[in-house]
């Protein structure tokens, strides 16, 4: 999977729907079991690796926050927000595009 990743100040585009990545999980362990579970944390460890460098070091890869991103009228991805090491700055890493995220 390949991602875009934005650094911005805060993301709270739609705080309803973010949540903590670990909520997320224990959700879709109850629902769809471990192997679903698996997969997400097989997701999520992608995003983490694709985004820490050492120009943007993360402070917490395990448990970042994530939010969903429609797609498909169906399926659901999922997006991440990571904090980043730097005060009050974060990465949102999701696999679209976000264009608007650019210059914030």
């Amino acid at each position: 999977m390949s991602w875009f990743i934005y650094e911005v100040p805060e993301y709270n585009e739609d705080g309803a729907r973010i949540e903590p990545f670990i909520d997320l999980r224990s959700r879709v362990m109850k629902l769809s079991g471990q192997s679903m579970a698996d997969e997400l944390e097989s997701v999520r460890e992608n995003a983490a690796t694709t985004a820490d460098t050492p120009t943007r070091p993360l402070r917490a890869a395990e448990n970042p926050h994530v939010f969903p991103i429609p797609y498909a009228d169906s399926m659901i991805l999922v997006g991440f927000i990571f904090e980043l090491e730097r005060e009050s700055r974060q990465l949102v890493v999701s696999p679209v595009e976000m264009p608007w995220l650019k210059d914030a």
